[in-house]
């Protein structure tokens, strides 16, 4: 309805002119370097009519050229999201064979002008050769060195990973996968004071909570050796202590039952009961029962009471507290080496100690600490989990 409303006013102003100009004739006189051109006023506005028209039909060509690359390109486009959609159904459906093929096609479909093919090829048959390739782009640098760290991880090669880590780190320290694989392959490379700076930056961009970036602060400076400020960063952390207590003779016992009121742990009961090696059995085992009054909800109490009962030869005590663990917690092949001895020491009775001998076979090893990441049991402490590698994920049971 507007166009027609449009046309109408046209043709009325046309129709108005035309008549003032049929009124009023007039003349147009142009004089040029000697020339001298006389022309009547509708013969200029037909003329320049004429030239409209000649420029308009002229036009009709190119935008009929326009119109058919406009609708290649749609088509394009079309083709390109058809693919997209094949791809990202192929690799949520987890087709590899899809995937392959997919990849062979992404040539045809998306011309070399930009990364967006080898960015499609590194997801759906991701390769070292691709991965190359995208780290020689700057605009998808960060993609390729993340394939290749990853690649030289799986191949065991950490030099390379760690190397390439840093690469991207110097560029991207915003970006948290760069700070944690830098980290983490520092870690595995023990580069400790290196580590110590970039955890740094993992506090700033706050990428771990508080409790997780102490315990792994206090673990890199047990490796750097400031064993009493990895104590004083992480008093929890078992290690930290008894490296802090042997470094430093002096403060040992506070040292140590500081630690064993954050998180009783049999090592520091060895450790803390070393301290008074010279003293009396029974001195000691006053000396543990002040020791484990500072934590008094640990399974670990009943053990270390245990012990230092046994060595004090209170059998009575020894069996209340080993009975207490079993019935509380579980037969362990420790628990079992204790009540093998108690029967063997206290009565005598080898008939008996020898059923808990027996038990031993089908208990497992005593374990200390267990990975929060994948759930790992080992006696042994260490910066990273044997299994999974993860940094400072060793707690105590």
């Amino acid at each position: 309805m507007a166009r027609i409303l449009h046309f109408l006013i046209y043709v009325l102003i046309l129709g108005v002119l035309t008549l003032w100009l049929m009124d009023n004739p007039g003349t147009i006189c142009l004089t040029w370097l000697g020339y001298e051109i006389e022309t009547s006023v509708a013969f200029t506005i037909a003329l320049f009519l004429y030239l409209f028209i000649a420029i308009y039909i002229l036009r009709l060509p190119v935008k009929f050229i326009r119109w058919v690359k406009k609708s290649f390109d749609v088509q394009k486009e079309k083709n390109k999201e058809n693919m997209l959609v094949q791809i990202l159904n192929a690799i949520a459906g987890g087709d590899e064979i899809l995937c392959q093929k997919l990849a062979v096609k992404l040539d045809k479909a998306f011309d070399g002008k930009t990364p967006t093919p080898l960015l499609l090829k590194a997801l759906l048959n991701p390769t070292p050769e691709i991965y190359r390739k995208l780290a020689l782009n700057p605009t998808t640098e960060l993609a390729g060195w993340r394939g290749l760290i990853a690649e030289n991880q799986k191949q065991g090669d950490l030099i390379a990973a760690l190397d390439l880590a840093q690469q991207a780190f110097k560029k991207y320290k915003n970006i948290p996968w760069v700070v944690l694989s830098t980290l983490e392959l520092q870690v595995l490379n023990d580069h400790w004071k290196e580590a110590l700076e970039t955890l740094d930056v993992v506090r700033k961009l706050k990428l771990e909570d508080e409790h997780l970036y102490k315990t792994q602060k206090a673990t890199l400076l047990i490796k750097t050796g400031n064993t009493l400020e990895a104590f004083k960063t992480a008093p929890w952390l078992p290690e930290a202590a008894l490296k802090a207590a042997q470094d430093y003779p002096k403060k040992a016992e506070a040292i140590l039952m500081k630690a064993w009121e954050n998180q009783p742990d049999w090592n520091i009961y060895k450790a803390y009961i070393h301290l008074f090696s010279k003293e009396n059995t029974l001195a000691q085992y006053k000396r543990v029962e002040k020791l484990v009054s500072l934590h008094k909800t640990n399974r670990i109490n009943h053990l270390a009471l245990a012990d230092a009962a046994l060595q004090a030869k209170l059998w009575g005590q020894a069996r209340k507290e080993l009975e207490t663990y079993i019935a509380s917690y579980s037969l362990t092949m420790q628990v079992a080496t204790m009540m093998a001895f108690l029967e063997q020491e206290e009565n005598h009775d080898q008939k008996e100690a020898q059923k808990w001998v027996d038990q031993m076979k089908n208990l497992e090893p005593t374990v200390n600490y267990f990975c929060t990441r994948c759930g790992h049991e080992t006696d042994l402490w260490s910066p990273t989990c044997p299994v999974c590698n993860g940094f400072a994920s060793l707690e105590s049971l």
